[in-house]
C-alpha cells in the first residue's frame, strides 16, 4: 500500500494517542510512591501493634504488590475485551477505569480500601498498556514497529519524571495526599480524552483506506 499523507497523519494521531497514555500511566504509577507516606501515617489507627515505619512499610508493600497483579490482570482482561469489542471502546474503557479508581482514592480511610482501589485503577492501566501497543501495531508498517514499541514504552518513564517534578515543588502531607490522587485522576482523562480524540479517528481513517485500497 502506498503511504500518503493522510496516511501518514493518521499514523502519527494514532501513536499520539498511545504516547500519551503510557506517559500517562508512567504518571499513575508514580503517584502513590510519592503519597504513600502521609497517606498510610493519616490511616494509621492511634493505637496501633507496630511502629509508624513498620505499618507504614507493611502496607507500601501490600499495595504495590496489589498494583503489580492488577496491571497484569488488567493487560489480560481488556485484551479479551479489545478482541470482542474493540480495542478502541475498550481503551476507552480502561482509561475510565484507572481515572475514576484513582480519584476514588480519595475517598480511602483504611488501607484496605486504598490498596483495593489502587488494585482496581491498576487494571485500567493495565489494560491501556496492552491495547496503546496493539493499536499503534496495526496502524504503522511492519519494519517500524519494533522501534515504536520502544517509544511507547519510553512514554511510561516521561510519565515518572513529569510526578517526580510534581513532587520536587509540591510537598504532599497527610492533609493534601487526596487533593494529589484527585488531580492525577483528572489530568489522566483529560489526557485520555484528549489522546482518544485524535486517535481514534485516524485509526478509523487508516481503516477505511485500507479497505478502499483492497477493494479496488
Amino acid at each position: 500500500m502506498t503511504t500518503t499523507n493522510t496516511t501518514r497523519k493518521s499514523q502519527w494521531l494514532v501513536l499520539l494517542a498511545a504516547f500519551l497514555g503510557w506517559m500517562f500511566d508512567g504518571l499513575e504509577m508514580g503517584i502513590f510512591p510519592l503519597v504513600a507516606r502521609p497517606a498510610l501515617q493519616d490511616m494509621m489507627p492511634a493505637v496501633a501493634d507496630m511502629k509508624p515505619d513498620q505499618f507504614v512499610g507493611l502496607w507500601m508493600s501490600y499495595i504495590t504488590a496489589l498494583f503489580l497483579v492488577g496491571a497484569a490482570l488488567g493487560g489480560l482482561s481488556f485484551g479479551w475485551i479489545g478482541d470482542r469489542l474493540g480495542r478502541v471502546r475498550a481503551m476507552t474503557l480502561s482509561i475510565l477505569t484507572y481515572s475514576v479508581f484513582t480519584g476514588l482514592c480519595y475517598f480511602a480511610r483504611e488501607p484496605w480500601q486504598l490498596g483495593t482501589l489502587r488494585f482496581v485503577a491498576a487494571f485500567g492501566m493495565g489494560g491501556e498498556w496492552s491495547l496503546g501497543v496493539a493499536l499503534v501495531m496495526e496502524a504503522w508498517p511492519a519494519e517500524k514497529r519494533p522501534l515504536l514499541a520502544g517509544v511507547i514504552g519510553a512514554a511510561a518513564n516521561v510519565g515518572f519524571a513529569l510526578i517526580a517534578v510534581v513532587g520536587l515543588f509540591f510537598k504532599v502531607t497527610q492533609d493534601s495526599w487526596r487533593w494529589v490522587m484527585v488531580a492525577g485522576a483528572a489530568r489522566l482523562a483529560c489526557a485520555g480524552h484528549t489522546g482518544l480524540r485524535a486517535g481514534i479517528p485516524a485509526l478509523e481513517g487508516l481503516r477505511e483506506e485500507r479497505c478502499g485500497t483492497t477493494g479496488a
